[in-house]
C-alpha cells in the first residue's frame, strides 16, 4: 500500500449484514493498534517527501519504478509466491496491481515537482470519496463532496494559467488527481486478490517485479538510467520501505483488530501530516490558501469517514464482508 486506503472509509455492512459497533480513536483497540494506525499515515507521507529530494536527480517515472525493487525483494522473500498457485488469473492481477502502482507513483512525484507534498496527497484523496458519493447513505457525503471541491477551487486559485509556474501547477494538480486515480483502482485490484483468495502480499511482490521490469527497460531505451550514488541508492530503499513494505507489515496488525471506520479516522489526517513531513524535509511553507484547502478537504475526509457505505459486490455474494484493500 503506498497511501491510507481509499477504500476504507466506514462501516460497509450488505444488506443482509447486521451493524457491527464501531471502534474509534482512543475507543477499545488497543495501544500498539493504535501506533500502528498512526504509523500507517506518517510513513508513506516521509517516503513521499523524501522521494522529492532526489527529483533533481531522476525523473518521476524513473524513481516510481525503482522504489518497487526493494518492495518486491521483500515481499517475494517473505511471502515466497512460488509456493502458492496464482495461475493465469492470478498473475494478471499481480501484473495490474504493479502497473498501478508504478503509475500512482510516476503521477504523484510529477505532482510535487511543482506543488508542495500535501497539496498533492490532499488533491489525490479527493478521488477516494467518490465511492462514498455513490455507494454512501445519507446527505453528509454531499456536504463531504462540496468541501472538497471548495479545497480544489482553493488550490487551484494559486495557479495562474497567465504563468509558466501557474500552467506547471495545473498539470501537477491535475498529476495528483490522476494519482488518487491509480490508487483508487489499485486498492480494488488488491481488495479482488483477496476476494479471489490470493495473498495479497504474494500479488503485490510479483506484480511489483514485473512492473519495475517492464517500466525500467522502457527507460533505459528512452531516458537511460541515472548515476546512481549511494545517497541516491538509500534514498530509493528507504522510500520504498516507508511506502510499501512498513504499510503492509502494519495493514495485517491494522486489519486484525480494527474496523474500516477507526481506520478511516486516522486516513483523515493523511494530507496534514504530509504538509507537516514536507516543510520539515523540503522546507515547504504552505501558503494561506493551502492552509485553507488542506481545512477544506481534511473536513471533506472526516465527514465522508462517517458516511456508511454499501457498495456493489462483484466477486462475491450480497451482503458479504467489508471491502479492503492493503
Amino acid at each position: 500500500m503506498t497511501a491510507p486506503d481509499p477504500t476504507a472509509h466506514s462501516e460497509t455492512p450488505g444488506p443482509q449484514a447486521a451493524p457491527v459497533p464501531q471502534d474509534s480513536p482512543g475507543g477499545r483497540v488497543g495501544g500498539a493498534v493504535h501506533a500502528a494506525l498512526v504509523a500507517g499515515v506518517v510513513l508513506p507521507a516521509i517516503g513521499i517527501a523524501l522521494a522529492g529530494t532526489i527529483l533533481g536527480v531522476a525523473a518521476p517515472d524513473t524513481i516510481a519504478w525503482m522504489i518497487l525493487i526493494p518492495a518486491a525483494i521483500v515481499l517475494i522473500v517473505r511471502k515466497k509466491p512460488w509456493r502458492q498457485s496464482l495461475g493465469l488469473r492470478g498473475l494478471g492481477i499481480a501484473v495490474v496491481v504493479g502497473v498501478l502502482c508504478a503509475l500512482y507513483g510516476s503521477s504523484m512525484f510529477a505532482a510535487i515537482n511543482h506543488l508542495r507534498v500535501g497539496t498533492a496527497v490532499a488533491i489525490s484523496m479527493t478521488v477516494g470519496l467518490s465511492i462514498g458519493v455513490i455507494h454512501g447513505q445519507g446527505k453528509r457525503r454531499f456536504l463531504s463532496l462540496a468541501l472538497a471541491l471548495a479545497g480544489i477551487v482553493a488550490f487551484a486559485y494559486q495557479a495562474s494559467p497567465s504563468t509558466a509556474e501557474g500552467k506547471a501547477m495545473q498539470a501537477s494538480m491535475m498529476a495528483s488527481l490522476w494519482a488518487g486515480v491509480f490508487l483508487l483502482f489499485m486498492a480494488m485490484m488488491k481488495g479482488v486478490a483477496s476476494h479471489l483468495g490470493y495473498d495479497r502480499g504474494a500479488v503485490s511482490g510479483v506484480g511489483f517485479i514485473i512492473a519495475a521490469l517492464g517500466f525500467g527497460l522502457r527507460d533505459a531505451t528512452i531516458h537511460g538510467i541515472p548515476a546512481m550514488n549511494g545517497r541516491f541508492i538509500a534514498v530509493i530503499i528507504a522510500v520504498s520501505c516507508l511506502m510499501f513494505v512498513g504499510p503492509t507489515v502494519l495493514r495485517r496488525i491494522v486489519d486484525q483488530q480494527a474496523d474500516a471506520r477507526t481506520q478511516a479516522r486516522y486516513n483523515v489526517f493523511f494530507p496534514a501530516v504530509a504538509m507537516v513531513v514536507g516543510v520539515v524535509l523540503l522546507g515547504q511553507v504552505p501558503s494561506l490558501l493551502d492552509l485553507l484547502g488542506l481545512a477544506l478537504i481534511t473536513g471533506a475526509l472526516w465527514i465522508m469517514s462517517g458516511v456508511t457505505i454499501v457498495p456493489r459486490r462483484f466477486f462475491s455474494k450480497r451482503g458479504s464482508g467489508v471491502v479492503t484493500a492493503n
